[in-house]
């Protein structure tokens, strides 16, 4: 397959990726940048460099220059261990700090967030070890950008545009919005046999955690678990 032709326009869409996450976090994050303690800042900027890079790296592809991929590409070697380990700590700090939240709020928060970090922390993982498999690889790395996205979604659909009115509700429609994003990518890519190894069971993996999510606030191990990873 052609350099050019393959995932042409990956740069464009990942893009468009970026620009939701800022969109979201506008309000609840990016205009109160003073409210904010250390780990959120590196999380912020080790998040936003991670989308940055996945922008960037298809284009190197496309342009030919092989060279600086490779390069930028071990560079996540240091990126992707300092999203992960700053976004366990802001599970943490959440949790210790659930008085601020409504009640039961943050189990069904952390659940989330320790989905989407194991998740992201295994595609990630993936795509390394299938460097040299590109059609494995592309698909992987893209797939990593839903771990942004989805909290990105929740406040944009909460507090940036106003379209949802609790918490529930904008995880709902993030899901939503993350599976039907899935699924046009599936139609699109069906006769490609690499889709049945990383779209469709991260899909299912998605599903999973959105079916889970709505009771994961009232499972008293996971409550147990969560106030001993937080004291």
């Amino acid at each position: 397959m052609a350099r050019r032709k393959y995932y042409k326009h990956a740069h464009l869409y990942l893009t468009l990726g970026l620009i939701v996450v800022l969109l979201g976090f506008s309000t609840t994050y990016f205009s109160r940048l003073g409210d904010f303690t250390l780990p959120y800042h590196i999380h912020g900027i080790s998040a936003t460099l991670w989308m940055v890079l996945l922008i960037v790296q298809p284009y190197l592809f496309q342009k030919g220059k092989l060279k600086w991929h490779r390069y930028l590409g071990w560079s996540s070697l240091l990126l992707v261990p300092t999203l992960v380990i700053c976004g366990v700590i802001m599970m943490r700090m959440m949790i210790q700090g659930q008085a601020n939240y409504p009640p039961n709020l943050v189990y069904q928060l952390a659940f989330i967030d320790a989905c989407t970090l194991l998740s992201f922390a295994l595609l990630y993982v993936l795509a390394l070890y299938y460097r040299k498999k590109l059609m494995l690889h592309s698909r992987f790395m893209v797939a990593t950008i839903f771990g942004p996205l989805l909290p990105a979604l929740a406040r944009m659909f909460l507090f940036t545009f106003g379209i949802a009115s609790n918490f529930d509700q904008a995880l709902t429609y993030s899901y939503l919005a993350i599976e039907l994003t899935l699924l046009i990518i599936i139609w699109k890519e069906r006769l490609i046999k690499e889709v049945k190894l990383t779209y469709i069971p991260f899909l299912v993996f998605i599903v999973i955690q959105h079916a889970l999510m709505y009771s994961s606030d009232e499972w008293v191990w996971w409550q147990t678990l969560m106030d001993s990873f937080a004291s």
